[in-house]
């Protein structure tokens, strides 16, 4: 377990410098986007649902790091399944989220509430954990 410790350590600045703010100001926006859209009743709900799931996404991202960082006398630290899908699910809303960022780029003049769905780029930043949790989860399992 010595071998992880500078995972570790790098992991916990992720998150402090890249993650805990981009998850605080997406989380306000979201609830303010959530409480303040104006949008018909079938955008509404995918709006809300959008904005839900990425933050649970973002949870799950949390809670996974934490079990990398201190994994509680476990080698290697037990992960929860389920808290591993709702990172995959937050990764997976990005992937949509810049697909839509794309497209608007490239001249495509979409409804309102799509440019809401696609404003979820700003979690790009979350990617690098994400993809670093994968790597040690990864390792951490091989090495059983």
């Amino acid at each position: 377990m010595t071998r992880m410790l500078p995972h570790r350590l790098l992991l916990a600045a992720e998150m402090l410098l890249l993650a805990l703010p981009i998850t605080l100001l997406c989380g306000l926006l979201g609830v303010g986007v959530v409480l303040a859209n104006a949008f018909p009743w079938w955008e509404q709900m995918l709006v809300i649902h959008f904005v839900l799931l990425g933050l649970v996404g973002m949870a799950g991202l949390w809670r996974v790091a934490l079990a990398t960082i201190w994994p509680l006398q476990q080698h290697p630290p037990v992960y929860s399944k389920w808290w591993w899908r709702t990172a995959c699910l937050g990764a997976g809303l990005l992937g949509i989220s810049l697909l839509l960022y794309g497209l608007i780029v490239l001249g495509w003049v979409p409804p309102e509430w799509v440019v809401v769905m696609a404003a979820g780029v700003y979690t790009t930043p979350l990617l690098v954990p994400f993809l670093h949790v994968a790597y040690c989860r990864r390792v951490m399992i091989s090495a059983k």
